[in-house]
């Protein structure tokens, strides 16, 4: 585990989001860059097809916000951010 995994702010951030797994490192890098809007998130960490789908309204919500809505105009931008499926990830 890294020292950020153990930090309780962390650990709280995490349940309030309800993510998974705390040794996760997509959950930590969501951490690490939670203010953030979506748009810029997406352009570092994910490919560059997955800003067809999003909405305009999630583009300018930060990561945190979107990840305790989920769900934005019918697209589930929480399932972007975290799948780490190859054609997500860059």
């Amino acid at each position: 585990m890294t020292e950020e995994q153990q930090d309780p702010e962390f650990e709280n951030w995490a349940k309030k989001c309800k993510l998974g797994s705390l040794n996760s490192l997509t959950n930590s890098q969501l951490y690490q860059h939670r203010t953030l809007t979506v748009q810029d998130y997406i352009s570092r960490f994910r490919r560059g097809k997955i800003r067809g789908v999003l909405p305009e309204a999630a583009k300018l919500m930060t990561v945190e916000e979107a990840l305790k809505q989920k769900i934005v105009d019918g697209v589930n931008i929480r399932k972007l951010m975290l799948d780490n499926r190859d054609k997500f990830r860059k």
